[in-house]
């Protein structure tokens, strides 16, 4: 039987980048044998929101923040791509050009399960993907497993097995415009690229914002909640 590569796939706005998202992704490259893990920030949004920075703003802080791992790597596959971006086809593209040897490990939160079950394009969704989760801080993460594995019965489904953080994009926002510090809450990188470019000292209007929805044509993800609270994701009907 061939031996199949894993390679995870992280999608998300990064608005900005912090660690704990990239903590999730370095616990699930080491605890589910991926040769790497691909994070792929946002496009074109299906709809307009509130204090999302510019699309190549987020994309430059992506790459400074995973620079330093050589198992991780910032792709453009969405920040390119013209008019509206959907996961399926991101994830159906990156299918593509990775090959048949490789599987791809959908890295997310558990609210993605109900979107799934809601999502008319699931088989085909599911079929791309292993979904690799990681579950609120509050969660029986077992139980949830088994409950999660019959709600979705067609779909591959494993664990992350990540300690607990508070710490959100929307927190790291909150205190730049509190003037408190970010230090050891963004990368280094990262936090240097905010300094120096005044990212989110004031609230960005719906009307110049740039951030899309990884996610699907009936089904769109809009954030990956990997904070330990829950982070509602939307579903397009």
């Amino acid at each position: 039987m061939k031996t199949m590569t894993e390679v995870g796939i992280m999608g998300g706005t990064f608005n900005p980048m912090h660690i704990r998202e990239l903590a999730v992704a370095q616990f699930a490259l080491e605890q589910h044998g991926l040769a790497k893990v691909i994070f792929v920030p946002n496009g074109t949004p299906p709809h307009k929101k509130v204090d999302v920075l510019d699309r190549e703003s987020r994309f430059e802080m992506v790459k400074a923040g995973v620079r330093d791992n050589p198992l991780f790597e910032a792709s453009r596959i969405e920040i390119d791509r013209p008019g509206i971006t959907w996961t399926i086809d991101t994830l159906k593209q990156l299918k593509e050009q990775l090959g048949d040897s490789v599987r791809l490990n959908f890295i997310c939160g558990e609210d993605v399960i109900d979107n799934l079950v809601r999502y008319d394009r699931r088989a085909e969704f599911l079929g791309l993907v292993r979904l690799l989760i990681s579950p609120r801080a509050s969660e029986d993460a077992q139980k949830a497993l088994i409950t999660w594995r019959e709600t979705l019965p067609e779909a591959q489904i494993e664990l992350i097995d990540c300690p607990p953080s508070g710490i959100s994009s929307t927190l790291v926002r909150k205190w730049i415009r509190a003037g408190k510090s970010i230090r050891y809450v963004v990368p280094a990188a990262v936090a240097e690229i905010l300094e120096r470019k005044g990212h989110y000292k004031n609230e960005i209007p719906a009307e110049t914002t740039a951030e899309a929805a990884f996610g699907g044509r009936q089904f769109h993800i809009t954030t990956l909640k990997v904070s330990g609270r829950r982070r509602p994701l939307t579903e397009k009907k």
